[in-house]
């Protein structure tokens, strides 16, 4: 699980220092783990943070937020409150980093224009710490690199990258409503579980996620099959219609 100082927290959720304190203070949020004077947060508070933010854009105010956490956490076994929030908030995305000093950051994406530091700060694959910069997903981002070889632009991988993850977010908010309209169906809109229902929640959240990525997985790779051959298909089609001459 990926570990945040304070500052770093607050980046990752788009709020700032003084809220994450200003949170914890009203108990909206779990206090971090202390190792010495410095205290270090997690995943899971990471998590709660982009939920009250949710919560507040909807309207809700810190006094509601905190007045529904503390009733629903009452009276309910706290490692079962505890198992389906971690199931809701829990991030799946959890690609290595990479530091790099700034300066060498065109030696190793193998680009000429370091504007291109803005870009992936602005797509969430990169943020600059001091003198540094602080690459999510370096595996994607070297393979990206590589492709330069056969005339691919980064600017343009990322076009592709930006559109892809577009759509993936679009399918990812199709699987999981179905989860949220299955329990609606079954218990009302702004149902929540209590007791025994919180277990079996949380059991139908871990294994629509699994299973809703798994078929996201399968249905990418044969779709990548079928483009292949008929773009390929397309391609030795137009090769064979040209003359000699052309050729």
């Amino acid at each position: 699980m990926a570990e945040y100082r304070i500052d770093d927290l607050a980046r990752a959720a788009g709020t700032t220092s003084r809220n994450v304190r200003a949170y914890q203070e009203r108990g909206l949020l779990p206090p971090p783990e202390k190792r010495g004077r410095v205290g270090y947060y997690n995943d899971s508070h990471l998590g709660r943070l982009k939920l009250i933010d949710s919560l507040l854009s909807r309207g809700f105010t810190t006094a509601h937020i905190a007045d529904f956490i503390t009733s629903w956490e009452t009276g309910n076994d706290i490692a079962e409150v505890l198992g389906l929030e971690n199931t809701v908030t829990e991030r799946w995305a959890r690609g290595e980093t990479t530091r790099v000093p700034r300066e060498r950051i065109a030696e190793v994406l193998d680009v000429d224009d370091d504007a291109v530091i803005d870009r992936l700060v602005s797509m969430s694959l990169a943020r600059v710490d001091g003198d540094d910069c602080v690459l999510a997903e370096p595996e994607l981002l070297q393979g990206f690199a590589e492709l330069r070889q056969f005339g691919f632009t980064l600017d343009h991988l990322l076009d592709v990258h930006a559109d892809t993850e577009e759509l993936m977010r679009q399918i990812a908010v199709r699987i999981i409503g179905e989860a949220k309209d299955r329990i609606a169906a079954e218990h009302g809109e702004g149902w929540m579980p209590q007791g025994r229902e919180i277990a079996a929640a949380t059991e139908m959240l871990q294994r629509m996620r699994t299973i809703g990525t798994r078929s996201v997985h399968i249905a990418l790779a044969r779709a990548m099959d079928q483009a292949l051959q008929d773009e390929l298909g397309a391609h030795v089609a137009a090769a064979m219609g040209r003359s000699p001459r052309e050729n």
